[in-house]
């Protein structure tokens, strides 16, 4: 108790100081408002990144995402409606060994054979990592992927859709009149039911899933119980449907499977942009933990 009454002494003493000498008041109060002043420009920056931050995860994403702008009552007018409708119809075609036309009815979503579906919202810090995992793998694809060798590439380039599952329309009147919201509608259509239930059979049969249980600490945050689960929550957006969900859809004759998925995972491995680049690389070219010869 006596070390604490003489180690707050001189802070007494300054504060009766301050408070008998009237001249001192003023400035104190001038000085903090000033203080105050200088700091608004760094407050609101600060602000702003934080907004920004928040902003950019979906924004990374805008100049691949399908909209779901227009789904509503199963008419078929948005682009995300379409893109399943395009789905069921190529994976037909590839039951049926038609495998160009399959490729013909994807190649508006793609410059490749080869590509990510991602699902994706704000304020999701799963999503954030697939941002900066995706930035760092597109601007360094030679180094990672081409092993430094543009001119013998290894795989096709890294390309990818997106939907963001917490899309609304607030001028569009049919979702507060119907209490329902536009992934909602979405799931409501067969061509997404179809591409749900591709998913459900794809998701406990693929590399991934089974090398799961003999990964070693770091390789994998996904559990198969997760993966499985996941993958149900799917159909249910009020509660089950999880972000990000990243699935890849590989029309390339290295898929030899009957599905055109070949892969869902729902978190990425890492702890920085390199782990999660490298993460991402290996789910693209079917390698360590996405690879049938991983031990």
């Amino acid at each position: 108790m006596n070390f604490l009454k003489k180690l707050g002494t001189p802070f007494v003493a300054l504060w009766r100081w301050i408070k008998e000498t009237a001249w001192v008041q003023p400035l104190l109060i001038v000085g903090v408002i000033f203080a105050i002043i200088f700091s608004i420009p760094y407050i609101t920056s600060g602000i702003q990144n934080l907004i920004n931050s928040t902003e950019s995860d979906l924004k990374y994403f805008e100049n691949h995402m399908l909209s779901l702008e227009g789904c509503k009552n199963n008419e078929g007018n948005s682009q995300a409606e379409k893109f399943f409708d395009n789905f069921e119809a190529a994976q037909e075609a590839w039951n049926n060994d038609d495998k160009e036309t399959a490729r013909d009815l994807l190649d508006q979503y793609s410059s490749e054979d080869r590509f990510f579906l991602f699902l994706v919202q704000e304020e999701c810090t799963g999503c954030s990592n697939v941002r900066d995992g995706l930035e760092y793998l597109t601007d360094n694809w030679d180094l990672l992927v081409n092993s430094g060798d543009s001119s013998n590439p290894t795989a096709p380039s890294l390309s990818w859709q997106s939907i963001n599952v917490k899309e609304t329309y607030d001028s569009d009147d049919y979702y507060s009149d119907n209490n329902t919201t536009p992934i909602q509608e979405l799931t409501y259509t067969g061509s997404y039911y179809y591409f749900y239930r591709i998913a459900m059979t794809v998701a406990s049969t693929t590399d991934y899933y089974h090398n799961i249980t003999i990964a070693n600490e770091g390789d994998v945050v996904d559990t198969q119980n997760a993966v499985y689960t996941n993958t149900e929550g799917l159909i249910n957006p009020t509660s089950g449907m999880q972000t990000p969900t990243c699935i890849l859809i590989d029309l390339t004759d290295s898929n030899d499977s009957p599905y055109l998925i070949t892969t869902i995972f729902y978190s990425l491995a890492g702890s920085d942009e390199y782990g999660y680049a490298d993460f991402l690389k290996d789910a693209w070219k079917s390698e360590g933990i996405f690879g049938s010869d991983y031990h």
